[in-house]
């Protein structure tokens, strides 16, 4: 009576398992899942040339602080910049960079580089 017991508790254990891996496959064949999370958002800019323009403008801003210029605003303004890349803006970010980037031509008061 045991062996019976046990070769039918075999028989519906395999049936559960051979159900639970066709069932998953049947249901991804069938139909698609709506996507769940947003599409990705389009920037004006790449990730790289952001980076590029953090990085010259980067340079500038240290300069003009080694030199005593009054640029409070820039450098908050290339800080702003920084916050917004690593977020993912780029689009915010490049715009803080170039406003930097012209305060700096606008007022080269630098040291230059050796």
């Amino acid at each position: 009576m045991k062996s019976w017991k046990l070769a039918l508790l075999g028989v519906v254990a395999g049936a559960c398992v051979a159900g639970g891996y066709s069932v998953p496959a049947l249901a991804q064949a069938g139909t698609t899942a709506a996507p769940t999370a947003p599409p990705p958002a389009t920037h004006r800019f790449r990730q790289e040339d952001v980076f590029n323009t953090m990085t010259k403008v980067s340079r500038d801003v240290w300069r003009a602080k080694i030199s005593g210029t009054s640029a409070q605003h820039m450098q908050e303004l290339f800080l702003d910049g920084q916050r917004a890349y690593f977020k993912g803006d780029y689009d915010a970010a490049m715009s803080d960079f170039t406003a930097a980037e012209k305060i700096y031509k606008k007022y080269p008061n630098a040291i230059t580089p050796d």
